[in-house]
C-alpha cells in the first residue's frame, strides 16, 4: 500500500466531530459538527476522489451511522487505534488515540521532549521524550465541563456559559460578582494546573520541553498563559494524518 498525499480525517470527540481534508501535510478544509451531522459530509466528493477516510475517537457514539455511510458510498473507514500505531511507544491499553496523535504531530515539529495540553471536554496533558517514548500524563475536567458541574450542583449558583470565560482577558483573583468569580475561578484553575505540571516536569524529567496547546477551549488559555511554544487548533487531525502515513510505511 502506497502513501496517500490527501486524506480525509475525522476525530470523534466526546462532544463534537472534528473533520477535515489534509493534503501534503496541510489542512485545506476543516469543520466542527455534531455527531448526528456526519451524514452531511460531502461523501460523493470523497468517494469520487478516492480519498482515504481515517477516523479515530469514541466510535461507539456513531458506529451505526458509520456503517450506513460505508455501505451507501462503498467506503472503507480506516480506524486508528493506539495499539496499532508504531510512532509513540510505551503506551498503555486505554490511552486515547487522540492523545497519541497529538504527540505524533508535535514530534514532527520539535526535536525535544513534548508536553501537549488539550482543552476539550476534558483537559488532558500528555508527554513523550524526543524518541517518541510516552512518559505519561494527567487528566481533569475541561472548562465547559467544570462550568456545567458548578451550575447543576444545588449550590444556588448562576449558570455561566463558556462564552463568558472567552471574555476573560486578564486574571483577577478578586472577582466582584458570582458570574465573574466562577469564570475567573475556572480559568485560573486550568492555568494553575498547567503551570504546576510543567514546573514538575522541568524539575523531575526534562528542563527544556516544548509545550503545545490545542483543543476547542485552548484560545481562552492562550490569552492568559504565555509559557507555551505553539498553539495549533488542528493538532489532533494533523497527528491522525501522520499516524496513518506512518502506519502505511510500517506495513509495506
Amino acid at each position: 500500500m502506497s502513501s496517500q498525499s490527501t486524506v480525509f480525517v475525522i476525530d470523534v470527540g466526546n462532544s463534537n466531530l472534528h473533520h477535515g481534508l489534509i493534503k501534503n501535510e496541510h489542512m485545506v478544509q476543516h469543520k466542527i459538527t455534531k455527531h448526528s451531522e456526519l451524514s452531511s459530509v460531502p461523501w460523493d466528493e470523497i468517494k469520487n476522489n478516492n480519498y482515504p477516510v481515517v477516523i479515530a475517537g469514541a466510535l461507539h457514539h456513531i458506529n451505526s451511522l458509520i456503517e450506513t455511510i460505508q455501505t451507501t458510498y462503498k467506503l472503507n473507514f480506516i480506524r486508528l487505534e493506539t495499539k496499532n500505531q508504531n510512532t509513540i511507544k510505551n503506551t498503555y491499553e486505554k490511552l486515547g488515540i487522540d492523545r497519541v496523535c497529538n504527540l505524533i504531530a508535535a514530534l514532527k515539529l520539535f526535536d525535544s521532549s513534548i508536553i501537549v495540553c488539550d482543552f476539550g471536554t476534558a483537559t488532558t496533558i500528555s508527554t513523550c521524550n524526543k524518541e517518541g517514548v510516552f512518559l505519561g500524563g494527567v487528566l481533569r475536567a475541561g472548562i465547559e465541563t467544570e462550568l456545567n458541574a458548578i451550575s447543576t450542583h444545588p449550590l444556588s449558583l448562576p449558570k455561566v456559559e463558556i462564552q463568558e470565560t472567552e471574555k476573560v482577558t486578564n486574571l483577577d483573583y478578586l472577582a466582584k460578582s458570582p458570574e465573574e468569580a466562577i469564570s475567573q475561578g475556572v480559568v485560573l484553575g486550568q492555568i494553575a494546573f498547567i503551570e504546576h505540571f510543567v514546573n514538575l516536569f522541568k524539575q523531575k524529567t526534562d528542563p527544556k520541553p516544548k509545550i503545545v496547546l490545542t483543543g476547542g477551549n485552548a484560545l481562552v488559555i492562550t490569552k492568559l498563559y504565555k509559557g507555551f511554544d505553539l498553539y495549533d487548533p488542528h493538532l489532533t487531525l494533523k497527528g491522525m494524518y501522520y499516524c496513518y502515513q506512518s502506519t502505511l510505511t510500517y506495513t509495506n
